[in-house]
């Protein structure tokens, strides 16, 4: 008798978003948990599982194996989208791995995005890189959700060719956001040229994501407080040095904390 799969709570995030009926391709599928969930709940209609490294490959293959699902789940070693067909999916998940390590895996393999209507990504890392580039590629965002999972904070984000927000629209999200924002900088009493302002606000908004920014849950407080952390021992550090060009980036730094709280304590 085979245990029942229990995804954690971010692979139950990523599940959440994959459209009923799919033929999913799960990449770096680890022990391919994900699609054996998603199957046993009635949820996708197939699968292919791919893995990068030889040892999670072989314990997803050994999973399957246990609950004879071969026909349904095909378990492949292979690099990123390089072991499957065009067509052969239609919805993708990446869970796990560095947003700039997703990004080099589509643009290894365009062909297979064309047959593909949705995307679930949590990508770990240069979450904003991953938005913006999508997004000038034509997907829509169609959710973003945080999630946290021993006692780290993840973003999982869903992307369809058919629905969800688009680049325009995400753009008015951003400039909402830089006017109500630019009272800090009067505030403060800075001179900053209006391109600077904007820049910063830019790299904010898509950095936490501008859908997250729409719902202030305890876990964006914790974000926030996180970034904050961050900012705040970068600015100590750079107090120390006695070099002059130091002295705008410490502007800029202690602009964006101002910049931070800001964002944080808008309702």
């Amino acid at each position: 008798m085979t245990v029942s799969v229990s995804l954690g709570p971010r692979l139950q995030t990523v599940a959440s978003f994959v459209p009923e009926g799919a033929n999913l391709g799960d990449i770096g599928t680890d022990h391919a948990y994900l699609p054996i969930s998603l199957y046993e709940d009635q949820k996708i209609a197939k699968a292919v599982a791919i893995d990068v490294h030889e040892g999670p490959y072989q314990s997803a293959l050994a999973a399957v194996k246990a609950r004879k699902l071969e026909d349904v789940i095909d378990v492949r070693f292979g690099d990123g989208l390089m072991p499957l067909e065009v067509g052969e999916v239609n919805v993708l998940t990446l869970a796990g791995m560095g947003g700039r390590t997703m990004l080099e895996i589509f643009l290894a393999r365009p062909d297979i995005l064309t047959g593909v209507t949705d995307l679930i990504v949590q990508p770990q890392g240069a979450e904003g890189a991953v938005r913006l580039t999508l997004l000038d590629e034509g997907w829509r965002l169609k959710a973003e959700l945080l999630v946290e999972e021993e006692d780290r904070i993840y973003v999982v984000m869903a992307f369809s060719t058919e629905a969800g927000w688009k680049m325009t629209e995400l753009i008015e999200i951003e400039q909402a956001w830089c006017d109500r924002l630019h009272p800090v900088i009067v505030e403060r009493d800075e001179q900053m040229p209006e391109a600077e302002f904007k820049s910063l606000i830019h790299r904010l908004v898509w950095h936490f994501g501008p859908l997250v920014l729409g719902e202030h849950t305890n876990l964006l407080n914790k974000l926030f407080e996180e970034y904050r952390g961050r900012l705040s021992r970068q600015l100590k550090q750079m107090e120390k040095s006695k070099s002059p060009e130091i002295v705008e980036k410490i502007r800029e730094v202690s602009l964006t904390l101002a910049l931070v709280e800001g964002l944080r304590q808008w309702r």
